[in-house]
């Protein structure tokens, strides 16, 4: 592991360690990636063994509080060679992507180390027995998986890979060693949903507690399907029977093991159907919010906290403008007249038609520069807002390249991220 920066003042620093200096062990264990280093950082006594920059070894004591950092930065981000995924998705929405797009859009990782560090979903379907033995020994959990479907053939369709027959057997693997597991469920509309779905939930509460929650979510799909498995967007029927299943089952769930309603629909699930959002504490801890279940709950109780604590406050703004898609914009509509009434402050909501992806395309995340340029016809307003999920993390550029200044130079209005925390959009309007 290449170290790349090492932070002032860092305890890196005081070890003389630099920039180019290669770390090779801790305690003895061989640093295969971030993984082994941030397993070793876990003890509070360590020796590093560091192959400085003329080629010479060094070792390293070092005392420190369990689980404190080092302060290095490494090349690649301490991971090295990624791991891809060899799936054929019948919905991936990488294939469904159109060409021409900056060239990381089209990469599709499945690495269990970026499910464990970062919440991102995995099939496991590239996982050896030596990773998963790894990930056993190394207690590397919660764990993201994406399950789809619980039987067998029905799962091997969906993922395009007859791999994914080893789904479940991993599953109860590493419920067996008790490891802690999330799972989703991309709900295709005749293939997977129905009893296929229930069969699905019920089989993945077998494996409860270890298995702690599932999230069914409905299938994305743009235009960019030509040559593709032949697939429609979930009906608002199949929503609605959808959500009345998974209601069921979270009340005899709750009743039988007394801590977690255990499955949850998105979001976007529930606004397929046409019926109203769950209460704020349905969604319980919130576990699979970066998946949109309890995303849009969360963000309107937070901002309604936020205008009963600054109501009379003085804003900064005399007239704004929020930006969003067609998932979200009731919600914001309704909002906007909230904070008008609390701030005396003009709002106006523009959604956005995502015509990039296409009509069935909603959520407010996938939307593009081009459509916003395209739709938006400004009224004096002194600031635009627009959901942070639509650039690319840290970076002020949305998916299709247009970037956050030049959308406000194309507007003729200073454009802003605003955060998924409706607390802190509120803060943004106040003079202080």
């Amino acid at each position: 592991m290449i170290v790349k920066q090492v932070d002032a003042g860092s305890i890196a620093e005081e070890c003389e360690i630099s920039a180019g200096d290669a770390l090779l062990s801790i305690n003895g264990r061989e640093l295969r990636d971030y993984i082994d280093y941030i397993y070793g950082l876990a003890e509070s006594e360590i020796v590093l063994a560091v192959q400085k920059i003329d080629g010479t070894v060094e070792e390293i004591e070092i005392e420190k509080e369990p689980d404190e950092e080092l302060g290095i930065v490494f090349e690649n981000d301490g991971f090295g060679k990624k791991i891809y995924c060899r799936n054929k998705c019948l919905f991936c929405f990488v294939d469904q992507m159109p060409k021409g797009m900056r060239r990381t859009l089209y990469v599709k990782d499945d690495d269990w180390r970026m499910s464990f560090l970062m919440g991102s979903y995995v099939t496991l379907t590239n996982l050896s027995d030596e990773e998963a033995a790894r990930i056993i020994e190394q207690r590397i959990s919660p764990l993201y998986i994406s399950v789809h479907a619980y039987d067998d053939a029905v799962r091997q369709k969906l993922f395009g890979n007859k791999d994914a027959e080893r789904t479940f057997g991993l599953l109860r693997r590493f419920a067996a060693n008790r490891l802690h597991m999330h799972t989703q469920v991309v709900m295709c509309e005749g293939l997977n949903s129905g009893a296929v779905l229930e069969q699905t939930i019920e089989a993945l509460y077998g494996l409860f507690p270890a298995v702690q929650s599932v999230a069914v979510v409905p299938v994305g799909l743009t235009r960019y399907r030509k040559g593709l498995y032949p697939l429609s967007p979930v009906s608002r029927k199949a929503a609605e029977e959808t959500i009345q299943m998974i209601e069921s089952g979270q009340k005899r769930f709750l009743e039988q093991n007394n801590e977690t309603r255990f499955v949850f629909a998105s979001d976007e699930m529930y606004i397929r159907a046409g019926m109203p959002l769950p209460s704020f504490e349905s969604y319980e801890d919130f576990v699979q919010i970066e998946n949109g279940v309890g995303l849009v709950r969360m963000f309107l109780t937070e901002a309604e906290e936020a205008l009963e604590a600054f109501r009379g406050r003085k804003v900064r703004y005399r007239k704004i403008g929020f930006i969003t898609g067609e998932d979200f914009y009731p919600f914001l509509k309704r909002l906007a007249l909230q904070i008008q009434d609390s701030f005396r402050l003009q709002v106006n909501v523009y959604r956005i038609e995502n015509r990039f992806f296409g009509k069935s395309v909603t959520v407010a995340g996938l939307l593009t520069g081009r459509d916003i340029i395209g739709q938006v016809k400004t009224q004096e307003e002194e600031a635009l807002f627009l959901s942070r999920c639509c650039f690319k993390e840290n970076e002020d550029r949305m998916l299709d390249d247009v970037t956050l200044e030049e959308l406000s130079g194309a507007l003729n209005t200073p454009c802003y991220k605003a955060s998924g925390d409706g607390y802190e959009v509120i803060e943004m309007l106040l003079e202080e």
